[in-house]
C-alpha cells in the first residue's frame, strides 16, 4: 500500500506540473500571436498613400487604433529599447507614445479570468533617406494574469523582430 501511496502521489504531482506547464505555453503562444499580429499590421501600413489608422477589436470590445510612424535611426520612435535591441517592460506603460503600446484582451477564459496581455512596440527607420523600417514588438501577459491564476511563475515577454517596408503607390 505504501509503495502504490508513493506513486499515485508522485503521478499527481507530475499531472499537476503538466497542467501547469500547459497554461504558460498557451499564455506564451497567444503573446506570440499578438505579437506578430501588431507586426504584420505595421508593416503592411502604407505610409505613402497616407492611409489611416490601424484598427483593431479585442474580445473585451475595445477598440485600438493606432498609426505608428517610424523614429529616427537608432532609437526610433515608441516604446524605449534595451541595449539588446529589446523592447525595454521597465518602462511605464503611461509613458510610451500613444501610438505604440495596447492592453488586450485575449477571448479565451483561463481559470475563469479573461487573460490581458500587454503589447508594446518600436517603429524605427533603417536609414536616414530609407522607407524601409525595423519594426520590434513585444507581448507579454499581465502580471495580474498569473496573479489571478494563482501562478508565481515569471511571464517572460516574446519579443519579434522584423522589416516592414511599406507598399509603393506614391
Amino acid at each position: 500500500m505504501l509503495v502504490l501511496a508513493t506513486g499515485l502521489g508522485a503521478i499527481t504531482t507530475l499531472l499537476f506540473a503538466a497542467i501547469a506547464s500547459n497554461s504558460r505555453n498557451n499564455r506564451d503562444t497567444t503573446a506570440t500571436l499578438l505579437a506578430q499580429m501588431v507586426m504584420e499590421e505595421i508593416s503592411a501600413q502604407n505610409i505613402f498613400a497616407g492611409g489611416g489608422p490601424i484598427t483593431n477589436i479585442d474580445c473585451a470590445g475595445t477598440l485600438h487604433q493606432f498609426s505608428p510612424a517610424a523614429g529616427p535611426v537608432g532609437t526610433g520612435s515608441g516604446a524605449a529599447l534595451k541595449a539588446d535591441g529589446t523592447i525595454d517592460f521597465t518602462q511605464a506603460i503611461g509613458a510610451i507614445p500613444l501610438d505604440y503600446s495596447m492592453v488586450y484582451a485575449d477571448c479565451s477564459n483561463a481559470g475563469g479570468a479573461q487573460m490581458m496581455y500587454e503589447v508594446r512596440w518600436n517603429v524605427m527607420s533603417v536609414s536616414a533617406n530609407a522607407t524601409t523600417r525595423m519594426i520590434t514588438v513585444a507581448a507579454r501577459p499581465l502580471t495580474t494574469n498569473t496573479q489571478q491564476m494563482g501562478s508565481l511563475t515569471l511571464a517572460l515577454p516574446i519579443t519579434l523582430r522584423g522589416i516592414g517596408a511599406p507598399t509603393v503607390g506614391k
